[in-house]
């Protein structure tokens, strides 16, 4: 087994927004009146927003009512974000420059949309070192599918089993093994659950634990 790419999640992985979205469904029960479990908050993350709506409508109950939630949710992010800028993640800026001295490609696979990617490396500052760029809007399947995966490492031209994705959600574990890559969960959010610790290659407390741990399976220990 050997690492030759790296595929990163963005939202909870690299940007800290995960607790801003958190923030949001809070306001969205008081502005809505609706109750949100945090069990739906789960089940969401890691989603793309292709059928999202469904999913709204079915949890409200109302079609319409769901499109108004969605709008409202995506103007509040979008103008918090803007305004007040987004924390990166602890280990994001060595692991980044582990790889790039290691010679090691990167490729970003994200359930957000292309000008929300923008977005954050632009209000952050953060230089984006990825040379190949899978988002949601991209894609037929959403995670926990493989899809997005498959794609990040044919984009890469590296066999997915010789890919090692960094994820922090359910649903990009669960993708992320289905695919057959090398696995790692850095928790966010959610703490593993017994299935997701079956699935995962190993559960990283943050970024900075992934350099000895690529090191270590790249020397065979």
């Amino acid at each position: 087994m050997k690492i030759n790419a790296v595929i990163f999640d963005m939202d909870g992985v690299i940007f800290d927004t995960e607790k801003l979205a958190k923030e949001s469904w809070r306001l969205v029960a008081k502005e809505f009146g609706v109750p949100v479990g945090e069990d739906f908050m789960t089940m969401l993350l890691g989603m793309s927003h292709t059928g999202i709506l469904d999913v709204y409508a079915k949890y409200f109950g109302d079609y319409e009512l769901g499109c108004k939630i969605y709008n409202w949710r995506k103007a509040f992010m979008n103008d918090t974000i803007e305004q007040n800028g987004v924390p990166v993640k602890q280990g994001v800026r060595e692991l980044f420059a582990y790889l790039k001295e290691a010679d090691l490609p990167m490729a970003l696979a994200t359930s957000s949309y292309r000008p929300n990617v923008e977005r954050l490396f632009r209000v952050t500052g953060l230089e984006n070192p990825f040379s190949v760029v899978v988002t949601g809007d991209t894609l037929e399947h959403s995670k926990p599918d493989p899809e997005i995966f498959l794609r990040a490492a044919k984009g890469l031209n590296v066999p997915i089993n010789e890919c090692l994705i960094i994820e922090d959600s359910f649903n990009g574990i669960i993708g992320g093994s289905a695919a057959g890559a090398i696995t790692v969960m850095v928790p966010d959010m959610v703490q593993p659950t017994p299935e997701v610790r079956a699935r995962a290659y190993a559960i990283c407390d943050s970024l900075l634990d992934i350099i000895p741990l690529i090191k270590e399976i790249n020397q065979g220990k």
